[in-house]
């Protein structure tokens, strides 16, 4: 009887914990599908808030706005945004960790483009 005993309460500490385990996994799976969205996420973020400025500062070169208090302070309130945002770099780079190489590569072209309109305008 001892034997049937123990045998039976090791099977319920096996199916006790083979449950936990299951929980525990369904849970964690869960946890890191919601940080990758959360990193993807915030990436996306950070490529509109950069490639804001850089739109931002193409108009505040223009020579109609150049000098503009008012673009110059939405500059340096951009600029303080993006490096707040770079604070959490580990966060977005978790999932793009070339994202920066991304976003330089767009500021390059963005600067390229309002370089040609800036040309085809004064034609």
């Amino acid at each position: 009887m001892t034997l049937l005993n123990l045998v039976i309460t090791l099977a319920i500490i096996l199916s006790i914990s083979i449950l936990a385990n299951v929980l525990l996994w369904w849970y964690l799976r869960d946890r890191i599908v919601k940080i990758f969205t959360a990193s993807e996420e915030v990436s996306e973020i950070f490529s509109m808030i950069d490639a804001y400025e850089e739109h931002l500062q193409s108009v505040y070169e223009m020579p109609t706005f150049y000098g503009d208090s008012t673009l110059q302070g939405l500059l340096e309130h951009t600029k303080e945004m993006v490096d707040f945002l770079k604070k959490y770099e580990e966060v977005y780079s978790f999932t793009q960790p070339d994202l920066e190489e991304q976003l330089l590569a767009a500021s390059k072209d963005i600067t390229r483009d309002a370089e040609e309109e800036k040309t085809n305008q004064e034609i």
